[in-house]
């Protein structure tokens, strides 16, 4: 060999052409995932206003007539122990009669009736029956009060709130979701009042709850074997909720992919896979805080959340 060619060329220019359309692909899609997952909470938002709307309409015609109601078993029992005087004064003032065959002709006509009315089954089973009445009673009253505060429109501006009433009142809202499927164990801790949005979170844990519920479901447990746990504490400055269940759990390789819009196990029409991504936006994003997951398959999974006390200002200067 006794001679070489050398071919050179400044390639600078095509690699960073190159370079620089890779970025713009990459910051155009973050800005399909942005824009995607703003579409999702705006269908959402509007969904829930929506249904936020009728929720309040449906409560407020509920609370009319029950309270008809309530007021109405009230009078009863009060005409019922009025009724029982009466009758007890007519005994009386029969036996203080002379004694003549007219009053034990009295006595026995009282006697057949009260018999025949089975006055003694009465006397026990009807404030039996009016306790039930006002234990039902009192039960819708609660339930409307939790939907009308559930549904109520959300304020714009954080305000401070109580965590442990938004978590008992989600879970009564969200009863029928695990009433026959589990038994939910709460240990809340006394907090402060939280600075948040309650009708965002209240979403929140609607979501986890629910989600809870469905994981049992799939475990293929019932009332007797699951449980749904939620403990509440106060870490430093901020506010701990922690929401576990021992349902099907969550496998590895998806645990990535909980807050990816769209992404769901679940089968058509049962989940959407918006559920966790809005959880995680409205956690981290709308309120500073943060959210972690564990879990186990065939042991349960466990969502922890992390809130600033102070809100996500406080957060944002920390």
């Amino acid at each position: 060999m006794t001679h070489s060619v050398a071919v050179g060329a400044d390639i600078t220019a095509k690699r960073m052409e190159a370079h620089k359309k890779e970025e713009l692909q990459l910051k155009l899609l973050e800005e399909m995932k942005e824009r995607e997952r703003m579409v999702i909470e705006l269908q959402l938002a509007q969904k829930l206003e929506s249904v936020g709307r009728l929720a309040a309409g449906i409560a407020h015609e509920i609370n009319t007539p029950i309270q008809y109601v309530g007021d109405s078993v009230h009078f009863l029992r009060s005409a019922y122990d009025d009724l029982n005087h009466l009758l007890d004064s007519w005994r009386e003032a029969i036996d203080r009669l002379p004694d003549t065959p007219v009053r034990d002709a009295l006595r026995l006509q009282i006697a057949e009736s009260v018999k025949r009315c089975d006055m003694d089954f009465l006397s026990t089973q009807m404030p039996k029956a009016f306790e039930r009445i006002f234990d039902g009673v009192e039960r819708v009253t609660n339930i409307v009060k939790a939907m009308k505060e559930f549904a109520h429109p959300d304020a714009k501006e954080q305000t401070p709130s109580d965590l442990n009433r938004a978590l008992q009142t989600t879970l009564l809202v969200a009863s029928n979701e695990y009433k026959y499927l589990a038994t939910v164990h709460t240990d809340l801790a006394d907090l402060p009042h939280i600075v948040c949005n309650i009708g965002e979170l209240n979403q929140v844990f609607l979501n986890l709850i629910v989600n809870a519920a469905h994981a049992i479901h799939d475990a293929g447990k019932d009332v007797n074997t699951g449980e749904i746990k939620i403990s509440t504490a106060l870490v430093g400055d901020a506010a701990v909720i922690r929401i576990s269940d021992n349902g099907c759990g969550v496998p590895v390789e998806n645990l990535s992919k909980l807050y990816d819009p769209f992404f769901t196990t679940k089968e058509v029409g049962r989940g959407t896979g918006q559920g966790l991504a809005i959880t995680h936006s409205i956690l981290v994003d709308k309120h500073g805080g943060d959210i972690s997951v564990q879990s186990s398959v065939g042991v349960g999974t466990e969502f922890t959340l992390r809130l600033p006390i102070g809100g996500r200002a406080t957060r944002a200067s920390i």
